[in-house]
């Protein structure tokens, strides 16, 4: 009973907060989600969880003034304009994502790359000598890297030679045109076998991302069919290269438990000469996070999804939790004796980083980092003006995540829900090019939802009331665990429809995902089951 109260409050007290900071009055909409959550943490308070899913179906949906209740079988408006000083809609030009497309040409001083990526099941050897049956681009996993410099046009030729269940690309953290986005039935049609399609963006944005496929995301990419991303500065590369700097990317991936490390599922070591800069990109690429250690130096974290932290100051004896599909890079100067990253304490796996110099060899062994505090990112760092007034935005919404009987893709079923419901029954949020846009996202369930905003990273405002205050944190993955009520906004400025989900992709295969759609964008592209089924295998 405590912890539903307690999260009912937290998401009053949001509310109330809003109101009194001069937003917009709460709508119906969010008033009814209040109402289910309250009404269902008293439910669940007094019957077992399992029971209280079996005899109501789903949250109590109990509206101001209504007379009567529903579930989320029954039929919902397919949009939905959220609280806010919502502006008019529907006086736009209406544009199609088929036409929103990338540039076609590199910025001034920028070239063309061009990449080849044929998707095909493979037999993969790992350095160990364990096989996987894997899905992969080009017969590798991970996939191949692609490194391109600010300004480089990339153009990215995805071929299909035998998965059945199809393919695309999505350039996951990337703000790429909706039309190269990579959602099928939405931005595009799947790449079946024998087809192709060309991806093309201006690489504008420097950091560490990664693509992979969304057609049956949840399998596709658990096999295999993922790479990384990483734009590098024009600057960095006209200039000298620091003596001996050493810039790996780590990309995290577990295949049936065995967990590989870049293209290792085997501890890998490196020798570095001492006072060399050193950069480690780290990419979670599996649907649960992931725990790092980085023992025998102190570190800054430099960049989260691909963003630059401001003033980020040096730790030590810190934990760092990286969400499903998250990104961090971290920076240091190597010392003079041996370093270890440790991933979720596997302290004989991991990356050891040995110096030249250091007659020890790989050093002593790691010790335990279990024990050692998480490092909040909310508060790390210095603050700084951002680009917009969060106190005031165009559009609210409000999703509560949760489990229960909902539809999902046209059959019911035990599902993620966001407000009650299952994917695609779930509303489009309509925002209009130019709105400030705030999301209140509560987590009702037992399980974390890492939240992953397609085409727009999120400006971090608060975790359950308390507000950011360190460096402005921008997010295009962010963990939400049970219980919290995570507050976040953006500038609505990347026309197009965007995936809104849980990058748990068997919670999004679940139901557990909606659309962003702007107003005046439509599609041609239909929606199918298939795409986004949950396969075993």
């Amino acid at each position: 009973m405590c912890a539903g109260v307690l999260l009912t409050a937290r998401v009053l007290a949001v509310k109330a907060g809003a109101a009194a900071a001069g937003d917009a009055p709460v709508n119906r909409q969010a008033g009814e989600i209040v109402a289910s959550v309250a009404i269902g943490q008293v439910m669940e308070s007094r019957v077992s969880r399992r029971r209280f899913i079996r005899v109501a179906g789903v949250a109590v949906v109990v509206g101001a003034g209504a007379s009567g209740v529903g579930v989320s079988l029954m039929p919902v408006e397919p949009v939905t304009t959220g609280d806010g000083r919502v502006r008019s809609a529907g006086s736009g030009p209406t544009r199609s994502v088929a036409d929103l497309r990338g540039a076609g040409t590199p910025a001034s001083g920028g070239t063309r790359q061009q990449h080849v990526l044929t998707a095909r099941t493979a037999r993969v050897r790992l350095p160990s000598g364990r096989e996987v049956d894997a899905w992969a681009y080009n017969g590798q996993v991970p996939g191949p890297p692609i490194t391109v410099t600010q300004g480089d046009l990339a153009e990215v030729a995805l071929r299909n030679t035998d998965i059945q269940d199809g393919v695309t690309v999505h350039w996951h953290g990337y703000d790429v045109a909706c039309g190269e986005d990579g959602v099928p039935g939405l931005t595009q049609n799947v790449v079946a076998p024998g087809e192709e399609f060309v991806y093309r963006f201006r690489a504008d944005q420097v950091g560490t991302y990664w693509y992979h496929t969304h057609q049956v995301s949840d399998r596709g990419v658990r096999k295999g069919l993922y790479g990384t991303l990483v734009v590098t500065t024009r600057i960095m590369q006209q200039a000298d290269a620091a003596p001996g700097q050493v810039d790996l990317t780590l990309p995290v991936h577990t295949f049936d438990g065995t967990v590989v490390i870049g293209d290792s599922d085997q501890r890998t070591e490196h020798a570095v000469s001492a006072g060399a800069p050193v950069r480690l990109r780290l990419i979670n690429t599996d649907s649960q996070p992931h725990h790092f250690a980085l023992a025998g130096t102190p570190f800054r974290v430099a960049a989260v999804d691909g963003r630059d932290l401001h003033g980020p100051g040096e730790v030590s004896d810190v934990r760092l939790r990286l969400a499903a599909g998250g990104r961090y890079d971290l920076v240091f100067v190597m010392p003079d004796r041996s370093v270890a990253l440790v991933c979720d304490n596997d302290r004989d796996g991991g990356l050891r980083l040995r110096a030249q110099d250091d007659p020890t060899g790989a050093g002593p062994g790691v010790e335990d980092t279990s024990g050692w505090p998480e490092l909040d990112l909310l508060h790390y760092g210095t603050a700084a003006a951002v680009p917009f007034d969060t106190g005031a935005p165009d559009r609210h919404f409000m999703m509560v995540l949760d489990r229960g009987v909902a539809m999902v893709d046209g059959a019911p079923a035990y599902a993620q829900t966001v407000n009650g419901r299952g994917h695609p029954s779930i509303p489009d949020q309509l925002v209009t090019e130019g709105d400030v846009v705030r999301f209140t996202v509560v987590n009702r369930s037992l399980e974390t939802h890492p939240w992953h905003l397609h085409g727009h990273p999120v400006l971090i405002l608060s975790r359950n009331g308390t507000p950011s205050s360190g460096s402005p944190l921008w997010m295009d993955t962010f963990d939400v665990r049970p219980g919290e009520v995570w507050e976040v906004a953006f500038k609505a400025a990347n026309p197009g429809i965007w995936m809104n989900h849980c990058h748990n992709l068997p919670h999004a295969d679940q139901g557990m995902m909606l659309r962003l759609r702007y107003d005046g964008v439509t599609t041609p592209f239909e929606h199918s089951p298939a795409a986004h089924a949950h396969h075993h295998g």
